[in-house]
């Protein structure tokens, strides 16, 4: 029902509409409520149209805001920032069919704003038509700094640091990344804030760095409200946060059935039976998370490449083209942002990422450790090595490359370099080479043969068997970093004990890691703990 109200009155409500919605984006919310209630209260299409803007705003920063209204019928300014909100809801879901929908709804309001070439900029970039999109976001920051929008800013940084990952540009991604991230913080826009978070714990991961992504994603998670969930759990899973995968809680309860959620439900299942060894579960969630990630584009091409990474069953010529110089062995750096998925350890001292899989009737090649149950499930009765606790592994080394060498082998000098790191001098390493192919026959004795002759080496597997890689391995600096991130925080003899090395060894990593800026020094009193700190501060959007 409409209440008789005088102009005066409406411009009051108006204003004080306008200040409300400021006051949500920015995550106060002390009066929402109050004001929400006076606007259906007085029933006009403008009060709709602003009940509208500032319950979609809220639904982007409070997990008690409710369902989104009904935007048929609405007109005006405020309706408009009520279809920004439901556009940006969509883009953090990857409901592109969602994000089209909006832009019919824009259209039917009428009138050309910023926000329409900033939508149609987010629906290419989850198409995966971003060529141009760099320029696009020029555009829009100049647009935003001339109109004085600080949420348009800060979203031509993030549409042209989407772009730039997208196309693995990571140093560009990263650049303009840790600057959204700046900007939203300096102008206090919360939902903007959680995105540029988000895409930045994104950028870290993509470049082998997932601690600085854990810790980011796990300070974000607990304030995050249900839209940004599915993002957040599948950036936290692929980042090495083990707790989804070990636990029967389900981290996505209450969140909206929207295509990222889904794929986040999916993914979790599809590791979790990967590390069961259940073949007919891991197709089944394998498809369903291709499926789920449809709607973007980079979701897939990262799906795709994990595929790859976990199923034994692909051979090697299968294999998609940026992961395969890393299953052939010809790389060691795992691709793709697939760094976290490293599974529970064989033991102690055991922090290998990838394992070779070597059979008699099939090319040689590397997959994820934590998909080496799926080897059982396929029939074979694989022969598995755990890695040694020697903390160099030049057996284990010498034994993986030579076996992803395949039928061709290698020569000497070649797996002597690969083993040692160094040149082979055969006047001054032939008897080290000698004690080396010794050690690599006992170690595979009655697993498979090591053949010499004619300066060339060569393993023949007597049946499937499966080799830890040393190669590709969380070092002692980065599983300390998953531990300070983790923890928030730990001493030097609390590291150690954690990762069961020795204190002199935590404290020299620890000091490499105050040298390179990956953590910070916090003293109180006696007590001196290491924290990690990505050093994204503040930055003016400059309009």
């Amino acid at each position: 029902m409409v209440h008789n109200v005088t102009r005066l009155e409406r411009m009051k409500l108006r204003s004080l509409a306008q200040k409300t919605h400021a006051d949500v984006c920015s995550g106060l919310l002390h009066n929402a409520r109050d004001v929400l209630e006076q606007l259906r209260a007085e029933g006009s299409d403008e009060a709709r149209a602003w009940e509208a803007a500032i319950v979609c705003a809220r639904r982007l920063v409070d997990a008690d805001a409710g369902p989104c209204p009904d935007l048929e019928g609405l007109t005006g300014p405020a309706a408009l920032l009520a279809v920004a909100h439901r556009e940006r809801e969509a883009l953090i879901g990857w409901d592109l069919p969602a994000l089209e929908r909006m832009a019919a709804v824009r259209a039917r309001i009428g009138g050309t704003d910023r926000g329409e070439r900033r939508a149609a900029a987010w629906a290419k970039i989850l198409r995966g038509e971003v060529e141009g999109l760099a320029d696009e976001g020029r555009a829009l920051h100049a647009a935003g700094s001339q109109a004085q929008d600080a949420s348009m800013v800060i979203d031509a940084q993030l549409v042209r640091a989407m772009a730039a990952l997208t196309e693995d540009d990571l140093e560009e991604a990263t650049s303009l990344a840790r600057r959204a991230s700046r900007m939203a913080r300096t102008e206090g826009l919360r939902g903007e804030r959680f995105l540029a978070s988000i895409l930045l714990a994104r950028v870290r991961r993509r470049a082998g760095r997932p601690h600085l992504a854990t810790r980011i994603l796990s300070a974000l998670t607990p304030i995050a409200p249900p839209p940004w969930q599915g993002w957040l759990v599948w950036e936290r899973v692929l980042a090495g946060s083990r707790i989804f995968l070990e636990s029967d809680t389900d981290p996505l309860v209450g969140a909206p059935d929207v295509p990222a959620v889904r794929a986040a439900a999916s993914l979790i299942g599809w590791l979790r039976a990967a590390r069961a060894g259940d073949a007919e579960a891991f197709d089944e969630r394998r498809d369903a998370t291709l499926a789920h990630t449809a709607g973007f584009r980079d979701m897939v091409r990262e799906a795709t490449a994990l595929a790859a990474a976990l199923d034994p069953r692909v051979a090697i010529g299968e294999v998609p083209p940026r992961l395969g110089a890393w299953a052939r062995g010809d790389e060691e750096e795992t691709p793709a942002g697939l760094h976290g998925i490293v599974g529970p350890p064989d033991g102690p001292a055991d922090s290998t990422i990838a394992s070779v899989v070597a059979r008699p009737d099939r090319a040689p090649r590397r997959i994820l450790r934590v998909a080496v149950p799926l080897l059982q499930a396929e029939g074979d009765d694989p022969m598995r090595l755990e890695r040694t606790r020697l903390r160099r592994g030049r057996v284990d080394t010498a034994v993986a490359a030579l076996a992803l060498a395949g039928a061709k082998g290698l020569p000497d000098p070649v797996l002597f370099e690969k083993a040692y790191e160094f040149e082979f001098v055969p006047s001054l390493h032939a008897g080290i080479l000698d004690v080396l192919v010794h050690r690599m026959r006992a170690r595979l004795e009655g697993a498979a043969t090591v053949h010499r002759g004619g300066g060339t080496l060569r393993l023949e597997p007597h049946g499937v068997l499966v080799l830890p890689d040393p190669r590709c391995v969380e070092h002692v600096e980065d599983r300390l970093l998953r531990v300070i991130a983790r923890h928030g925080g730990v001493t030097t003899r609390q590291a150690a004990q954690e990762l069961d090395v020795s204190v002199r060894t935590a404290q020299l990593a620890l000091r490499r890691l105050l040298e390179s800026g990956d953590c910070v020094l916090n003293r109180d009193g006696r007590r001196v703990e290491y924290l990690v700190e990505d050093t994204t501060f503040t930055e003016p959007t400059r309009y």
